[in-house]
């Protein structure tokens, strides 16, 4: 449809063409010349999250803030602003590109309001570069550890032999005691820098039972100043998983989140839902389950942010290092992803599970 045939429209657009706005994935307003909108498409209201009856004779600026400076940049020729931010009502944000461009509707002018949620795109490059650092990272420290390993298992057998040839009373037999029990301990040590191994024992399990049963563990040790909130999506259906592997890895997820919080106390929300479409590392799965696990802590530093998931890297004093690497690996070893949001007073552990009803 040319820019003549829209200009001999009259400004109630006919049934067709609002038909085809309304089928677009990209979200489009029009605005009129008292710069009020006048026209939002369904795309434009999901990432608003709004209906058009609520935003009709709005002044556009109470929508898009500090978007541009005066829509009199866009009288003569078409503006794009790339990477703007829209905060929805959820407090999620969506990074927007957005091309405004003047456009006539009969004899009355306006602007065309067009913006493209990029969003998705940013978030798969980031996971894969991601990923590809912690594969880097994860294939030198498991060689260390393989080399490690070895002499750790000549040094306790050498260590066994010699106990043998002294009586429990004798002197030297504390220091091989000692010995044996810290080779022991590096040995474990070694184990979790390894990562769970690779389960083909994977069944129909359902994620709200998962997170319950992690719950049960750490009540425990959970302070009084930490309170749990959990909003779920009741309609997910199970999930194929090793559900002793995951228990692992959500595990470790729920007690980083609680350890940020012992200090001053806070809200840990577990939240359940459905993503469609959804994309994960280069293939684009119908539905795939999302658990979020929200703390109100300090938050993660920015100068070890981008590598929480390399082995041996932690931002607590006496943190290992390993609990995010085997967590992110487990949630690979069922084509998952595990994806960190922080800031001062949120950090957010996002886990994404295809939902697969049999293994390949």
């Amino acid at each position: 449809m040319s820019k003549q045939t829209l200009q001999k429209l009259p400004l109630e657009t006919s049934g067709f063409f609002r038909e085809v706005l309304e089928g677009l994935t990209t979200a489009v307003l029009w605005v009129n010349h008292e710069q009020k909108i006048t026209f939002m498409n369904v795309a434009a209201g999901e990432i608003f999250q709004t209906s058009p009856s609520r935003v009709m004779g709005m002044h556009w600026e109470k929508m898009m803030p500090d978007l541009i400076e005066s829509l009199d940049q866009a009288k003569e020729k078409k503006v794009t602003i790339h990477e703007y931010v829209i905060e929805q009502k959820d407090l999620f944000k969506v990074r927007v590109s957005c091309t405004i461009s003047p456009y006539d509707l009969g004899t009355e002018k306006g602007w065309l309001f067009e913006l493209f949620n990029t969003e998705r795109h940013h978030r798969i490059v980031e996971e894969d570069e991601r990923w590809h650092q912690y594969e880097a990272g994860n294939l030198l420290v498991r060689t260390l550890a393989h080399e490690v390993k070895n002499p750790l298992a000549g040094i306790l057998g050498a260590t066994q032999l010699l106990q043998r040839r002294y009586k429990p009373e004798d002197k030297a037999n504390d220091f091989l005691e000692i010995i044996s029990k810290e080779v022991q301990r590096l040995k474990n040590l070694v184990d979790r820098m390894l990562g769970p191994k690779q389960s083909s024992e994977k069944e129909l399990h359902n994620v709200h039972e998962l997170i319950r049963y992690v719950l049960q563990i750490v009540e425990g040790e959970k302070p009084n100043n930490v309170y749990v909130k959990l909003d779920y999506d009741p309609s997910i259906p199970e999930v194929m998983i090793d559900f002793e592997a995951m228990v692992q890895a959500i595990l470790n997820l729920i007690k980083n989140a609680i350890q940020a919080m012992e200090q001053f106390g806070g809200m840990l929300t577990i939240k359940t839902r459905v993503e469609h479409k959804f994309t994960l590392g280069t293939q684009t799965y119908p539905l795939v389950a999302l658990i979020s696990i929200t703390d109100e802590g300090e938050g993660i530093p920015p100068e070890v942010f981008d590598s929480i998931f390399y082995p041996m890297v932690s931002s607590k004093k006496e943190g290992s290092g390993l609990g995010l690497p085997v967590a992110q690996n487990v949630l690979r070893q069922h084509d998952g992803l595990i994806v960190a949001e922080s800031e001062p007073g949120k950090t957010t552990f996002n886990v994404y599970l295809p939902l697969k009803q049999k293994e390949r």
